[in-house]
């Protein structure tokens, strides 16, 4: 009986650690995937159970093989899912928006900008603003796009010099839903993402809304829709 009951435990203890390495060499198979390590794939943070979306979407479409020992195929058509449906692809999430990272490669991107891909309550700061290539000669608050949109769209402005620079999203009744940057600011070409949240981090409902740019001593205020 004792060795009956030793067996399996020594059998239960071999099939635990079998499950264990078969969950978590997958982590170092998506770029900064040891960051999050098995909460990338799993609702339980230290992994086993069950997937999240993310890792739900890796088990049926992107493994080498089925089972534990199917290695993770990182790729384009993975990178520009939204796997959690936050409104940020998997590859932005997870700093490879392009999905041309491979196993071998540092990691890309900031580590510290690194959202998890299964979590929609995890998702990237939309308050950052991106400098991108290119000279400000006027000040300009472009159309965002998509408009409509749902959930995410892209606002693009330039100011032609150093300037205090605030960017405010509101609902068609005036309230302020969302500072997306206020801050001083070079001059330049900029771009900020927004995914439909207000600032407490909750969708905001389908609707009219308008962004309004103020830079210095100039301002803009344009209008758009967002549809679910």
């Amino acid at each position: 009986m004792q060795k009956n009951l030793l067996l399996i435990f020594l059998l239960s203890l071999f099939i635990s650690a079998t499950f264990l390495v078969a969950r978590s060499f997958r982590a170092p198979q998506i770029p900064n995937g040891t960051l999050k390590s098995c909460a990338n794939c799993h609702v339980n943070p230290g992994g086993g159970g069950t997937r999240n979306p993310f890792g739900q979407e890796i088990e049926a479409n992107h493994l080498s093989a089925p089972g534990a020992a199917g290695q993770v195929q990182w790729s384009p058509a993975l990178a520009a899912l939204d796997s959690d449906g936050d409104g940020f692809s998997n590859g932005v999430e997870l700093q490879d928006p392009e999905g041309s990272w491979q196993i071998g490669q540092p990691f890309p991107g900031d580590p510290a900008l690194v959202t998890n891909p299964g979590d929609p309550t995890d998702f990237p700061n939309t308050t950052s603003v991106e400098l991108l290539p290119g000279t400000a000669r006027h000040f300009i608050l472009e159309g965002n796009y998509p408009n409509p949109f749902n959930p995410v769209t892209t606002i693009r402005f330039e100011i032609p010099e150093r300037c205090g620079v605030q960017l405010e999203i509101f609902n068609a009744q005036g309230a302020r839903v969302r500072t997306l940057a206020d801050d001083s600011m070079d001059a330049g070409v900029y771009e900020v993402r927004w995914n439909g949240r207000d600032d407490t981090g909750r969708p905001v409902e389908s609707g009219v809304y308008l962004y309004h740019l103020r830079a210095g001593k100039v301002s803009s205020m344009r209008r758009m829709v967002l549809l679910k």
